[in-house]
């Protein structure tokens, strides 16, 4: 049965996980899992934990094109985090999305992970901040803070 994600959202608050979540089908009554598909044309499955969840993360993170260098920054970034403080998104990648931390009370982007508590969101680049970041990648990447570049 299709879920309505708005609705569950404002359900459980925005920032709730369904991972390992046995919700009661409203028809029979009976335990499941929450079913998702990581990307357009691929098939649905079980959000569980387990080799499965590692899987299915690896192939939703995967469609990003992250780099190496990008991972380490969204860490970091994320680590500055705290229940009061949430730093500004990082719009410098190497890959055309923005990412950020889900501040308190906070609704906007898509849910990309977590981290050490903290829920990472990204948004998608629209097309005058695709042109701006174009124009930057000229200049190269940008360093990762504390490295010898």
């Amino acid at each position: 049965m299709e879920q309505d994600l708005a609705a569950l959202a404002r359900e459980l608050g925005w920032d709730a996980c369904l991972w390992d979540d046995r919700p009661p089908c409203a028809q029979c009554g009976a335990r499941g899992h929450y079913m998702a598909s990581p990307a357009p044309g691929t098939p649905y499955r079980p959000m569980i934990t387990g080799d499965m969840n590692d899987a299915v993360r690896k192939v939703f993170l995967a469609q990003f094109g992250f780099t190496k260098r990008d991972i380490i920054r969204i860490r970091l970034m994320a680590e500055e985090a705290t229940a009061n403080f949430a730093p500004s998104a990082l719009n410098d990648l190497d890959v055309p999305y923005r990412v950020g931390v889900l501040s308190g009370g906070g609704t906007s982007g898509e849910v990309l992970g977590k981290w050490k508590g903290r829920t990472l969101v990204y948004w998608p680049m629209h097309e005058a901040e695709r042109a701006a970041w174009s124009r930057k990648r000229r200049d190269g990447p940008k360093p990762v803070p504390g490295s010898r570049r």
